[in-house]
């Protein structure tokens, strides 16, 4: 996958909303597919240059949880997604979609990657890693749930809907 700078972004953009088609801009920047064009230009409409010129970023579990829940709540692309919560690949979210659906919640944690470090300290002291108290356990089960049911009446309506329809 060819990484492109932000001053070639923006310059394909532009070419764009002078009235260029994105094909046509796509075969002069010598550009593989249209694919990447019209993701930067989902970005540029949602949030501006801005959300093109962001970097690596590290995402927190409960934020990825939220993204998914709110994708299948409003029934958004990869695209639309990532341009309501500022992710610059579609494949991020792709990828926490197949771990939610997989292992829950805690398919979004981050795991460390890598081989672990061959020094060790002796002055190192293990703290033990603070746990989730009981009141914060229930609020994660809560939210879930009840994002649980929202789609669940979501999916009742549309399967009354489609029986009005004739569409069984």
């Amino acid at each position: 996958m060819t990484k492109y700078s932000n001053e070639f972004k923006v310059k394909a953009i532009k070419m764009v909303l002078k009235g260029d088609s994105i094909s046509h801009v796509s075969k002069i920047l010598n550009m593989p597919n249209t694919a990447s064009l019209c993701r930067w230009i989902s970005h540029y409409e949602h949030d501006g240059i801005s959300q093109l010129l962001h970097k690596n970023r590290k995402y927190t579990p409960i934020f990825k949880q939220k993204v998914i829940e709110y994708k299948w709540l409003h029934h958004l692309s990869l695209n639309q997604t990532a341009a309501k919560f500022s992710i610059p690949n579609t494949g991020t979210i792709s990828t926490w979609e197949k771990l939610y659906s997989s292992y829950g919640f805690s398919g979004l944690v981050s795991k460390k990657r890598g081989r672990p470090s061959m020094k060790k300290s002796k002055n190192k002291v293990n703290k033990p890693k603070k746990e989730l108290s009981y009141v914060e356990k229930l609020e994660q089960e809560v939210y879930q749930l009840r994002m649980e049911n929202d789609l669940l009446k979501k999916w009742h309506a549309l399967m009354k809907q489609w029986e009005k329809e004739g569409r069984h």
